[in-house]
């Protein structure tokens, strides 16, 4: 009989392999499933793939099935295959390949390679390389881990549902190779087995003749990948391919620049799309997005438009998600769209041709994902709580046009009866004023901006243009916590004169309105909410409840709100009503730690049972939790 190994328990198990001059993996980021209980009891072939089957949650009939195909349940003394994988379950170090022709371009340029089932298999159980080549319980154990991993949260007894877990296991990046190894494994599975394999064990399999391969399960399953394969621009429009760099900065997987890979076309929805303005010249960004500028610094976004021209670049396929808006539940649900520009260079960058050319890719994007042309959807990335205090694409972008431009403008729409809600439409030449703190520079302070257009009204805190700005606010450029911007939609709570009193960050503001052609607000509709008990708080995030992430590798998320100017939680009380931006906001969370998806839980979507409302509650968007309000008519 050939060399049994030894198991020994989880708790001696780091022991063990040090005496024998072996390691745990130094870099492990094993998950929350007990591998040590696979790796004790009986030692038996058929036993633990028993056990295997019991701890990872993979039916046993697709384990023994796939470790058949290695080589029919052998171990071969932990020896490499002719194509260098390993024991019983044929685990190799080898990683998968992109294929040289992906479904939706012409070349693999920058795509990288996904991890081999030996370097998963480690990552998953904390097992190091060579205990898995060489201990065939271990082999077995890692094997499982790895086809787990490959359909986290899988619940599934039949065989047909690990359809795209055993084709992943093939080893290649080609959908077709992947889908005749699954149909080779199926064919196993169908027909049944006994074989004696080196160790001296029987190990059966018995047949399933009804067990179907599904098919478009594995032509569905895409492996992520960085890269632009298809260019996603209108004809109408000049557009090319600049990539943003997608690289490992260091040895750990989480060391890389910069975007996420996802596939939102299958897992997230596309609900904004977010305008920006650069802060450099066309020529410079576009070296910071290929990384020959600042090559470790993680940003990036979609799509720049220039200036002179309006022509488009694309550096991020829409399916990924890009590090635009420092706020990790917009990034998951949008799209990032700079435009050559300064914020605070009044009318320098903002041409026709890149107003023009950013509206017809806009349009078409909305097209494309369904989304909203309107200012709850069409967002500025000021409008959204970031990590990092953003006032693009500031006061100087001229909103009112570029909503007319996507056929969307900006006017009344109140349809019939009275109603409270109002929409912001100050103008924009008309409207000009004179700011401070313009053509500011790392090493010069700003100075006064000449007078030029906006796109804003004052929110003052009584009914005067004496009256100080709410929140303390100034007339600086970037200055942005008492700006009603055109779009805005305000709930009325009284009038005096030519002032309007509207809720503004959980209190009051005064607008100045006029009657006639100098009005600022015009009339709307739309439902409002009101909070249904004292200091309801404004989340930045739509984030899942606690309990959504049991059962999952990810991380508890928590749901954060939304910080004042004056630094506490922006909060609102009963009798406020906010306009509601938005009924349907996903609740969810999207898990991308790792340059190659390897880490427990990364390509896992949280789903949440919380259910939220967009409103506007000041110069940003919140989120307030449904059981916290009440839905009103705005009447």
């Amino acid at each position: 009989m050939a060399r049994r190994f030894s198991r020994f328990g989880a708790g001696a198990l780091a022991a063990m392999l040090a005496a024998a001059g072996l390691t745990l993996s130094s870099t492990s980021t094993a998950s929350a499933t007990d591998w040590g209980s696979c790796l004790e009891g009986p030692d038996d072939t058929q036993a633990v793939f028993a056990r295997a089957a019991q701890v990872s949650g993979v039916p046993e009939d697709v384990l023994l099935a796939v470790g058949y195909m290695g080589g029919r349940w052998s171990h071969h003394a932990g020896q490499p295959s002719v194509s260098g994988g390993y024991g019983v379950m044929h685990l190799t170090d080898r990683p998968v390949a992109p294929v040289s022709a992906p479904d939706k371009g012409d070349a693999a340029t920058g795509l990288p390679s996904r991890a081999g089932t030996l370097v998963v298999a480690g990552q998953r159980t904390g097992l190091s390389a060579e205990r898995l080549r060489t201990d065939p319980v271990a082999n077995i154990c890692g094997a499982a881990a790895v086809l787990a991993s490959y359909q986290p949260g899988t619940t599934a007894q039949g065989p047909a549902g690990w359809s795209k877990a055993v084709a992943r296991y093939a080893g290649t990046a080609d959908r077709q190779e992947a889908l005749n190894y699954a149909g080779l494994v199926f064919d196993v599975i169908r027909a049944g087995a006994t074989e004696t394999n080196d160790l001296g064990d029987a190990v059966t399999l018995a047949a399933d003749p009804g067990a179907t391969l599904d098919t478009a399960a594995v032509a569905g399953d895409r492996v992520l990948r960085p890269g632009v394969q298809e260019l996603e621009c209108p004809s109408t429009i000049d557009c090319d391919v600049v990539e943003a760099q997608y690289r490992r900065t260091g040895p750990a997987v989480t060391q890389y620049v910069n975007y996420d890979l996802a596939d939102r076309e299958k897992d997230l929805s596309i609900d904004y799309l977010v305008v920006h303005n650069t802060e450099c010249t066309y020529d410079v960004c576009t070296r910071l997005i290929k990384g020959e500028a600042e090559p470790n610094r993680f940003v990036s976004w979609h799509y720049t438009v220039r200036s002179k021209d309006g022509h488009v670049d694309q550096h991020v396929a829409t399916r990924n998600v890009a590090a635009h808006a420092g706020n990790w539940y917009l990034n998951m649900h949008s799209i990032g769209v700079e435009h050559e520009g300064k914020a605070g260079e009044p009318g320098t960058w903002y041409t026709e041709a890149l107003y023009r050319s950013s509206a017809q890719l806009v349009s078409y994007l909305a097209t494309q994902k369904g989304i909203p042309l309107d200012r709850a959807h069409v967002v500025g990335h000021e409008e959204f709580m970031s990590s990092n205090y953003k006032w693009d694409p500031g006061p100087y972008w001229d909103w009112e046009h570029y909503m007319a431009l996507l056929g969307a403008p900006i006017k009344p729409d109140r349809r019939s009866g009275p109603s409270q809600v109002f929409t912001v439409k100050p103008g924009f030449t008309d409207n000009a004023r004179t700011l401070t703190g313009c053509f500011a520079t790392e090493t010069q302070p700003g100075r006064a901006c000449p007078s030029f257009g906006t796109n804003y009204v004052d929110v003052r805190t009584a009914p005067s243009d004496s009256a100080p700005l709410v929140w303390g606010s100034t007339d600086l450029v970037s200055d942005r916590d008492a700006r009603a911007v055109a779009g805005h939609k305000f709930s009325v709570a009284g009038r005096q004169g030519d002032w309007v009193k509207v809720w503004w960050d959980g209190s009051t503001g005064w607008v100045k309105s006029p009657t006639g052609k100098k009005s600022t607000l015009v009339p709307s509709q739309g439902e409002v909410v009101e909070p249904v008990r004292q200091s309801v708080p404004v989340y930045a995030r739509a984030y899942p409840e606690a309990s959504a992430y049991a059962g999952t590798p990810v991380p508890n998320q928590g749901q954060p709100t939304v910080t004042a100017p004056d630094g506490s939680v922006l909060t609102l009380q009963p009798g406020q009503r906010y306009v509601v931006a938005d009924r349907t906001v996903p609740t969810d969370y999207y898990h991308a730690k790792s340059f190659d998806n390897s880490l427990p839980g990364d390509k896992t979507v949280v789903r949440g049972q919380q259910e939220y409302f967009q409103v506007w509650v000041g110069h940003r968007f919140g989120y307030v939790k449904a059981e916290d309000v009440r839905v009103l008519s705005g009447r």
